[in-house]
């Protein structure tokens, strides 16, 4: 397909408009979309791909600087705990020590709501950006899916494509993300007894966080499939019923029935590269974030690990489960963006058009 062609088909879906929202809502991300969707309509994937990932260049920046002072301000609070806890007997009073490791406990405690602050916000970003991209985009893609499969399967997926942003944004920001916070203050409070008296609570609730994930991917992906056997279906009886007739009509049957597979080829073509760009744009949009958070919980648990060699055990095991809040947080960012990777996938492959 052309360049020309391609073109025309940018401006008839109206992507031009939600390019122009785009550009507006995320102003560090520039792209010409234009071009990537001539490439994937071109078959030329790579090129769109390298087209596309230039101009996330600005956006990733120095990242690593972040994590590594966190890093730094654990090894080093986990090395002055360890001198006031070892070396406690010079102490005539024990109580200065006590009064010293708490003290750096709480500096300690301060770097860390430092950092999950930081990472609850990237989420809350990846989040917020993820599900404004798709309420962008949802329309022009359901008509491309309505030309090239059916009323009845773009009516389907764009149920559940609704239902997806509904789920992340009542389930996620405001179920999950605050169970999180719910975990990082019980792991703070844990952290002043010797006997770790929240361990098991705190472990419930990380398994039940961690369930909680699984089970939203799971049930998205099932009900996505379920309605991929029964939608398509429903449209490619429909549109064999048609072609038949079509076919049926004396003297031009033959011609017509060939510009009719034809034209379902090529909204079937224009279909699955608005479904590709769709999902190389929602990975660009997600890159550098999930990479910021990646970062802080790898400072936090290689931190964790190094000071639980010198240092007392309640500041590592502190730490190590503000890390685990970290990986929580990094998982609910992962599987929001898998949610909508998955759906487009489906609705890709499923709804492959009426020929």
């Amino acid at each position: 397909m052309g360049t020309e062609q391609s073109s025309q088909y940018w401006e008839q879906m109206g992507m031009d408009t939600a390019a122009l929202d785009f550009h507006r809502l995320f102003p560090a991300y520039q792209f010409d979309g234009r071009a990537v969707m001539c490439l994937l309509m071109q078959g030329k994937l790579w090129q769109a791909v390298k087209e596309l990932f230039n101009g996330i260049t600005g956006v990733i920046n120095a990242q690593t600087g972040e994590a590594r002072a966190v890093f730094i301000a654990l090894l080093l609070l986990g090395v002055a705990a360890a001198l006031f806890v070892n070396f406690a007997d010079l102490f005539q009073n024990s109580q200065v020590s006590d009064i010293a490791f708490y003290f750096i406990y709480l500096l300690m405690i301060a770097v860390l709501l430092r950092a999950f602050a930081g990472a609850l916000g990237t989420v809350r970003e990846v989040l917020d950006a993820v599900t404004t991209f798709m309420k962008l985009y949802i329309p022009t893609y359901i008509v491309a899916v309505g030309s090239a499969s059916g009323a009845a399967s773009a009516a389907a997926y764009y149920q559940i494509l609704l239902f997806v942003i509904y789920l992340v944004e009542w389930g996620y920001l405001c179920v999950l993300l605050p169970a999180v916070s719910c975990y990082i203050m019980l792991s703070v409070i844990n952290g002043v007894w010797m006997e770790e008296k929240l361990a098991l609570l705190l472990e419930l609730l990380g398994k039940a966080i961690g369930v909680s994930i699984k089970v939203t991917l799971g049930m998205i992906t099932g009900f996505s499939l379920l309605q991929a056997m029964i939608s398509p279906v429903i449209d490619s009886l429909q549109a064999s019923a048609l072609k038949k007739a079509v076919s049926a009509i004396p003297g031009i049957g033959g011609l017509t029935e060939g510009m009719f597979e034809m034209v379902i080829g090529s909204a079937v073509l224009v279909k699955n590269a608005v479904g590709l760009y769709i999902t190389l744009v929602l990975l660009l949009l997600s890159l550098a974030p999930l990479i910021r958070l990646f970062l802080y919980a790898a400072a936090v648990k290689c931190g964790a690990a190094l000071i639980g060699i010198v240092s007392d055990k309640r500041m590592s095991n502190c730490a190590n489960r503000v890390g685990d809040a970290g990986i929580m947080l990094l998982k609910i960012a992962l599987s929001t963006v898998g949610m909508f990777v998955i759906q487009l996938a489906v609705i890709t492959y499923t709804a492959g058009g009426r020929v």
